[in-house]
């Protein structure tokens, strides 16, 4: 039995999952990479397959080890180039995951639902189930991870000293420097004295402030050398932030000892 194989289609094809899946992996790793990334990374991977594809000479076995393995490494690594080897084998994972997700709803619909049984499912209905599946696993992502912890590991840097704590992202944290419109992370004063030991820094605000009980008040505000976000795969490196002094604890459990203003984890700076 012989089959045709238009080129262009299985191509462009492959270049819409494949670039679909490496922007589900950047949602869900959280990693950095420009849409550029994505797209070369997705016509690599579209590239190769086309290739080995139309090549008879090469193996079933040798195919399948090319498809599934070093060309899904492969794209990976141009998509996502800072990425350790732990990361990228994860990546991978996640890679195969999705696509065998597709794979068996596409599969789903074309057995169980008459419109696409009778119809055939065709390429621009693959290509909306991916859009589909895409908007899905996002949204549901977003919401577990607003269930989940908001704990980040932070490093604070002040001239040649660091102090390394814990610090609660904290969506309810709307407070900003009215001079230069910095936003402000809360630390225990405890910290910074460690921190600030041997003399404060030069530049000092005194933020206004309300909360619950507290209709008018005053915090002092410190302009530091540098804070490091600590992400699960990556860093965020924020130069000169402002962060206020607390006179207590922030958490009775001593579970951390910052509130971290939220803008901060989208304030990418500079990635590491």
């Amino acid at each position: 039995m012989k089959y045709e194989l238009y080129i262009d289609v299985f191509f462009l094809l492959n270049f819409f999952m494949d670039t679909l899946l490496l922007f589900l992996i950047r949602k869900i790793l959280k990693c950095t990479a420009t849409h550029a990334r994505l797209l070369i990374g997705g016509a690599f991977g579209a590239g190769m397959t086309c290739m080995i594809t139309v090549m008879p000479m090469i193996p079933v076995w040798m195919k399948l080890f090319a498809g599934y393995g070093v060309i899904s490494i492969c794209m990976i690594k141009i998509s996502f180039p800072g990425m350790h080897f732990k990361s990228v084998c994860r990546a991978a994972v996640y890679l195969y995951g999705f696509a065998f997700l597709l794979g068996g709803v596409l599969e789903f619909l074309s057995v169980h639902i008459p419109f696409f049984r009778t119809y055939r499912i065709g390429i621009l209905g693959i290509c909306m189930t991916g859009i589909i599946i895409y908007a899905i696993v996002c949204t549901v992502y977003e919401k577990q991870k607003q269930k989940g912890s908001c704990l980040f590991p932070v490093k604070l840097v002040w001239r040649d000293k660091t102090f390394v704590l814990k610090a609660l992202a904290d969506t309810g944290n709307s407070l900003y420097e009215p001079v230069s419109g910095k936003p402000v992370s809360i630390v225990e004063k405890k910290v910074l004295e460690a921190v600030f030991a041997g003399g404060k820094p030069e530049i000092f605000r005194a933020i206004p402030f309300h909360s619950i009980g507290t209709s008018h008040g005053i915090i002092e505000g410190y302009e530091i050398t540098e804070l490091i976000v600590y992400e699960e795969n990556e860093k965020i490196r924020i130069e000169k932030p402002m962060v206020g002094s607390f006179d207590g604890k922030l958490s009775t459990k001593s579970a951390y000892q910052m509130i971290l203003h939220p803008t901060l984890i989208k304030w990418q700076e500079e990635r590491i």
